[in-house]
């Protein structure tokens, strides 16, 4: 393309951002954003649609219409036969001339006309009609190069969007970075573990790319993510990390052949390549290390036939009857149950007791009409992540970069941990990285969101010096930024490690000109040395209490979170735990055959109750493991002695 675009005598990019093509162009006339821009759209018959701008432009450029019209009175032909004025000018005339009225377009978003709306044609769908070809790969290796879509960054339109970059991978847990997937075979016959550099050569070229291998792949092939290998671009390329011009990851349209499809599309399972250990390595910036839960509670699974029992096979783990419901809106009489075992406690020897998520009679504020939480559809997660990028985008959370990633130090308030299984006890040894024990043909994995758990006796709070963090009458674990002096006591003593500190002043340093505009100025914009976290978006619950204020009314399921509003699948669901009507409450009440809450047995009474995965196999392995959790080994979240089978059986 570069060398086809050289042979052009001229050629000016309209684009609104430098990228690869408009850094080849010779002249750069920048056009203005679509939020920035008027225009019009015809997507169907009957449908007129308007383009209106959202603000004037931020900076010194111009719509296409208007650089088109500006261009075309300039040349030598002059302004003869063009229409006059703006290219809004021009817009609105041409709605003018075809008998509509401009002003009630714009009232409308467009003009729409239903009667030359088109009928929907009923189609027979019939296997016979669809053909396939076996694929036909070029070259010599032992393995396909098979080139797949990145999860966040698509065909790379995604790659100069920080969020995307920063936010990582739903399988690898990656980010900023390109990597080549191998199965653990392959791996140990290469000699190569997580991070070590690999060569792929085919016929057309070679790249280097740090490893990472995994159970789940087949033996003979090479999996790779396009969308990266930019050298423009402020994200897309490596110019953050000090080296402009310099690419980020690798692009593996460098070792592929510009071949099209039947489809008249790039053609990409067309190769098989050689792979070769280099003996060099690369850190990659993960952000989990391990898919073992060890058997804590975190990502749980149960059987279709558990399910069908009535029973809840969790509820030993938590000292409640295997029966019982959710609870919020139940009373107990009493709110706990002696777990009475020597060894149950996480901290101490002794009896350790275990309280429900809320009990109205054994709370102090049972007076207060609310008790926020979320009730989470393990089931329904399937780690798209789209609530982790809503959650940076509601609260202001920066995004800080491939070596801060590498240092452990992301920001992001909430994260999708994924986990097979259910792991095992033992401690995994040897380099640090990521450690995979998924298998090719299994299945059980599962993807939980894990943010702040509103624990309503949170171990982040006593801890601190200056009552930064405290809890709120409707049971929110609520911050006070400008209290906070750093001393991270609270993250030390948070077991879900859901809270984030800011090392440097991200304020100034993480929001370069324009970043800063979108800001929400609802949310603070924390400091250097502070701690943050999530606090169930309560610039939002607090709208909405105004909003109820003034209209006389109880504030209610009509306040979303950022994550709860973004999920696809509805996943998450906010709401009033004191409300037996509310969502997040019936649908623990209605689920709860399989709620459960998040190491429970450290005592901490979240405010998030978890749904677990429901396993459709039918497989007897996982049957047994979901009914029988009050007599296998628990881990206390590595804190003291695993509760054991006769532990368990007296909880229960």
């Amino acid at each position: 393309f570069a060398a086809a675009m050289a042979s052009v005598e001229l050629s000016v990019s309209l684009n609104d951002r430098i990228d690869e093509t408009a850094a080849l162009a010779d002249y750069l006339a920048p056009a203005s954003h679509s939020l920035e821009s008027w225009g019009d759209a015809q997507p169907r018959p009957g449908v007129r649609s308007v383009v209106q701008p959202t603000l004037r432009p931020l900076y010194d450029t111009r719509a296409l219409g208007d650089s088109l019209l500006a261009t075309a009175r300039a040349s030598r032909g002059g302004a003869a036969g063009l229409p006059g004025g703006s290219f809004r000018d021009v817009l609105e005339a041409a709605f003018e001339a075809e008998g509509l009225d401009w002003n009630e377009a714009l009232a409308h978003g467009g003009a729409f006309d239903p009667q030359s709306f088109p009928q929907a044609v009923p189609v027979a769908a019939s296997l016979a009609r669809v053909e396939f070809e076996e694929p036909h790969f070029e070259g010599e290796g032992a393995h396909v190069l098979l080139p797949v879509p990145s999860t966040m960054l698509f065909d790379g339109r995604g790659a100069n969007l920080a969020w995307l970059q920063e936010t990582p991978d739903p399988v690898t847990k990656i980010a900023w970075q390109s990597w080549a997937e191998i199965s653990q075979a392959s791996a140990e016959q290469l000699g190569v573990g997580p991070g070590d550099v690999i060569s792929i050569e085919t016929t057309y070229g070679s790249l280097e790319v740090p490893v990472w291998p995994r159970g789940a792949i087949r033996d003979d092939v090479v999996a790779l993510a396009i969308g990266q290998g930019h050298t423009v671009g402020r994200y897309a390329s490596a110019q953050e990390d000090g080296t402009p011009g310099g690419a980020r990851g690798v692009n593996v349209n460098d070792v592929l052949p510009a071949l099209t499809d039947e489809s008249g599309g790039r053609a990409w399972l067309t190769a098989r390549a050689r792979l070769r250990n280099t003996g060099e390595y690369q850190r990659l910036p993960f952000t989990q290390g391990t898919d073992n839960k060890r058997g804590r509670m975190l990502a749980e699974s149960i059987s279709l036939a558990a399910l069908a029992s009535g029973e809840n096979p969790f509820a030993a783990n938590e000292g409640l009857p295997a029966s019982s419901g959710h609870g919020a809106a139940e009373d107990h009489g009493g709110g706990h149950a002696a777990a009475g075992a020597s060894d149950g406690g996480a901290h101490h020897d002794g009896p350790h007791e275990m309280r429900r998520l809320y009990d109205p009679a054994d709370d102090a504020m049972e007076d207060e009409p609310y008790r926020w939480g979320m009730t989470i559809d393990v089931d329904r997660c399937t780690g798209c992540s789209a609530c982790v990028v809503a959650c940076a985008m509601e609260n202001n959370i920066p995004q800080l970069g491939e070596e801060s990633v590498l240092r452990n130090r992301q920001m992001s308030w909430l994260r999708i941990e994924r986990y097979v299984g259910e792991g095992f006890q033992e401690l995994e040894v040897g380099r640090p990285g990521p450690k995979n024990h998924e298998k090719l043909g299994d299945t059980d994995v599962r993807n939980s969101p894990m943010l702040c758990q509103q624990c309503g006796a949170a171990p982040c709070e006593p801890v601190c010096p200056v009552i930064a963090t405290y809890h709120t009458d409707s049971g929110l674990n609520a911050m006070v930024y400008n209290r906070c002096i750093g001393t991270r006591y609270c993250s030390n003593n948070c077991p879900y490690k859901v809270r984030r500190f800011n090392w440097f002043d991200y304020q100034i340093e993480g929001w370069p000109e324009p970043m800063s505009l979108m800001l929400n100025p609802d949310v603070t914009v924390r400091g250097q040395g502070v701690m943050e976290k999530c606090t169930f978006c309560v610039q939002r619950i607090q709208a909405d209490r105004l909003q109820a204020k003034t209209d006389g009314r109880a504030v209610g399921d009509d306040i979303q979170t950022a994550c709860q509003q973004t999920c696809p699948t509805d996943a998450l669901v906010f709401g009033n735990y004191k409300d037996p009507d509310s969502r997040a409450s019936e649908l623990a009440e209605k689920n709860h055959g399989r709620a459960y809450h998040a190491l429970h047995v450290l005592n901490t009474r979240p405010g998030i109750t978890y749904l677990a995965k429901v396993d459709r196999s039918g497989s007897a392995q996982h049957a047994q493991s979901s009914t029988t959790r009050e007599s296998r080994s628990v881990e206390n979240a590595g804190v003291g002695r695993p509760v054991g089978a006769e532990a368990g059986e007296e909880r229960a």
